[in-house]
């Protein structure tokens, strides 16, 4: 081994080894901004789903507020005594209590987190938990605080009210006519046609228990009213959180 150059042949040992070094730092640098970068387009994404379902919670709580109201006018109406100013005040709020919406609020960009694995690239921890618990609750608790479609108030409304008159009062009296969105208040005095008011009340008061099922129908829609404003506010803070976010990892 007399000759054989020691020195040389480790000092290429050292290059290939700080090159391999060298390569595997930068791999894992550029996969670190990769992370970062994706974890950056969740966050916006996430922001978009949670603005668009602050948007429509906004919807239905204007439906639930709308609803309450008019099943407590509709009480009102019903216990007035006889020759009332205006006898289809009653069907106008009895129908306007009665209607039902579910909107379908968003989630495909939580559960697309969820189910790839992409949760871990938001290295905020805390951030982590909030939009866990965020989605989990409104979500896990949606179909236990909406009341039913199929109301008692609903059953009676139906078989009593035609249908055209149904939609009439819900596009003339209940939805902006350019947003169509939910108003918080009967906007007009839409009439049955002439001669049915009459029939219509009839039958609508010979449910055997209007006036009960009234009171559910207000106490239902007033406590979902208020479970909209609390999950308004959950996805309110998590939207603020989410954009202090964005603007801080944007830096890196």
């Amino acid at each position: 081994m007399k000759g054989f150059p020691f020195g040389r042949a480790l000092a290429q040992l050292v290059v290939i080894v700080v090159g391999v070094l060298v390569a595997l730092f930068a791999e894992s640098a550029w996969n670190d901004y990769q992370g970062r970068v994706r974890g950056l387009a969740y966050l916006a994404r996430l922001a978009d789903e949670v603005e668009a379902n602050l948007e429509l919670l906004g919807q239905d709580k204007a439906w639930a507020r709308q609803s309450c109201s008019s099943a407590d006018l509709a009480l009102a109406q019903l216990r007035e005594a006889d020759g009332a100013s205006d006898p289809s005040a009653l069907l106008r709020f009895a129908v306007s209590a009665s209607l039902y919406q579910n909107p379908r609020y968003q989630r495909v960009t939580y559960d697309d987190l969820v189910a790839t694995g992409a949760l871990s690239l938001i290295d905020d921890a805390p951030l982590r938990e909030k939009i866990v618990a965020t989605y989990t609750d409104f979500f896990g608790a949606l179909e236990s605080w909406r009341p039913p479609k199929d109301s008692p108030l609903r059953t009676v409304v139906l078989r009593a009210v035609p249908g055209a008159f149904i939609n009439k009062v819900t596009k003339e009296c209940l939805l902006d006519s350019e947003t169509g969105s939910w108003v918080t208040a009967l906007q007009c005095s839409s009439t049955p046609d002439s001669g049915r008011a009459e029939d219509m009340i009839s039958k609508l008061k010979e449910a055997p228990d209007l006036e009960g099922y009234l009171l559910e129908r207000a106490w239902q829609t007033c406590e979902f009213e208020d479970d909209m404003s609390a999950a308004s506010a959950s996805f309110l803070d998590l939207l603020n959180v989410l954009g202090v976010a964005s603007q801080s990892k944007a830096m890196f």
